[in-house]
């Protein structure tokens, strides 16, 4: 009985341990993928500048 009783709680553990690492991982993904959204997006607004030389129609 102690044996199964140590086998659920290491099961535990490890699943414990599983969500952990993807919640983990999650949040370096989602960090890594709006570091890119911000580059992109000011790469956007420099690019119509270097197209007309930095003057615009205002």
């Amino acid at each position: 009985m102690i044996g199964l009783h140590r086998a659920v709680l290491v099961r535990a553990a490890v699943a414990a341990l599983a969500l952990l690492a993807a919640c983990g991982g999650e949040h370096a993904v989602g960090h890594a993928l709006a570091k890119r959204g911000a580059e992109q997006a000011a790469h956007r607004v420099e690019e119509p500048a270097a197209r007309h030389g930095g003057k615009t129609d205002r």
